[in-house]
């Protein structure tokens, strides 16, 4: 593990003396090979030394939408595949996140898809999109600009809907951004991701998240000397 060395990339005023008092969110794909192996045990070290506290959000039922893109089902039917996934990754790497000492709490995603304000919140967001062009233009360019990624990486484009795929991922950024709504609740001052935020999240967090809450302020991480990362994987489609 010692060629992979992580930093942390953020554009706020924070500090490294902020963190070791601060609590921090930290996201996990399932099925992204940053939040596996020698990476995830590099993030973990980092984190561990860098927060006062943290706590682990595990977005399996999350996925769901992101199984579907090149399948022939609706997102749900692959609800119990994505759950069998965070089961899964939470087996295969708890030797990893056992070694985060100032871990506060595991979430699953379930966690906000059952929340008592979960449509409501929903609700607002599809009421600003239809209000504020911009905002809306920030889901449809999050939405193209993770499209051009993934299709390219397709072993078979033939029967690929493209139509479809945009939908599915509008409901994926939905639902995520719907989240990060609900996510004051657990008082985290940064979400840790490695990748950036993406625009439709970032727009969310700038006007819905930040004019009630001085929270969830992004942080990325970088692997240095790392090699060019594969694409999402998940363990039990792999198997049917």
């Amino acid at each position: 593990m010692n060629y992979i060395k992580p930093v942390f990339k953020y554009k706020n005023n924070a500090t490294k003396e902020i963190f070791k008092h601060a609590k921090c969110l930290l996201t996990i794909s399932v099925g992204q090979e940053v939040h596996e192996g020698d990476k995830f045990a590099a993030t973990i070290e980092l984190v561990n030394a860098s927060f006062g506290s943290a706590i682990l959000l595990i977005d399996d039922s999350l996925q769901r939408h992101s199984i579907a893109l090149d399948k022939n089902q609706n997102a749900d039917a692959f609800y119990e595949i994505s759950i069998t996934e965070g089961d899964l990754w939470l087996k295969r790497n708890k030797k990893y996140y056992q070694n985060l000492t100032i871990l506060q709490d595991i979430i699953r995603w379930d966690k906000w898809l059952k929340h008592p304000q979960y449509h409501e919140q929903q609700q607002k967001i599809k009421s600003l999109m239809a209000e504020q062009p911009y905002y809306q233009a920030s889901f449809n360019n999050t939405v193209d600009e993770f499209l051009k990624r993934y299709y390219p990486r397709l072993l078979e484009k033939r029967n690929f809907n493209m139509q479809r795929a945009k939908i599915l991922c509008l409901d994926y950024l939905i639902e995520e951004c719907t989240a990060l709504c609900l996510w004051p609740e657990l008082n985290c001052n940064f979400e840790i991701y490695p990748a950036k935020r993406n625009l439709a999240m970032e727009e969310t967090h700038k006007r819905l998240v930040l004019p009630f809450y001085d929270l969830l302020h992004p942080i990325g991480i970088k692997f240095k000397n790392r090699k060019q990362l594969k694409p999402q994987q998940f363990q039990t489609i792999e198997e049917i």
